[in-house]
């Protein structure tokens, strides 16, 4: 599936890095789809990061505004953007009984990508006093027996 969305950007260089977390987690919460760092060296040698949000339209917004609200940047860019988009579901796999959320992917109807939920793989772990690989391992076992409905 192909959809229209908008990617804002800003590069910033004064802030503290503590502050990143928080500023995705608001990003996320403002309605957008994704976003992340890069870490880039601006003139004269400093070191800095590029914010990426990726968005549509109804919340490009609200994105724009927690920016500027989270971060100490003076102005945003804007790029009109076209993005390929897998069809997705989600399911359960069970871990010594614990629930594991899963991620389906597909392609033509064909499973093409499974991604276990990695809050739920800590939880888990934690329950059951294992290594996160562990779980993370035996979810993915698991998830790789799932067919497409």
């Amino acid at each position: 599936m192909i959809e229209d969305a908008i990617q804002l950007e800003t590069n910033v260089d004064d802030m503290d890095p503590r502050l990143w977390p928080h500023v995705i987690d608001c990003l996320l919460q403002a309605g957008a789809h994704d976003a992340w760092l890069t870490p880039i060296l601006m003139k004269k040698g400093r070191p800095a990061h590029t914010l990426s949000a990726l968005c549509d339209a109804t919340t490009a917004d609200a994105v724009r505004a927690a920016i500027f609200a989270e971060t100490t940047t003076i102005g945003i860019r804007e790029t009109a953007i076209r993005k390929h988009v897998l069809d997705r579901t989600e399911a359960t796999v069970e871990v010594e009984g614990h629930p594991i959320g899963v991620k389906l992917a597909f392609d033509g109807g064909i499973i093409v990508n499974r991604s276990v939920e990695w809050d739920h793989v800590l939880s888990a772990a934690s329950a059951l006093g294992w290594p996160a690989k562990r779980v993370a391992q035996a979810a993915s076992e698991q998830a790789s027996l799932l067919e497409a409905e």
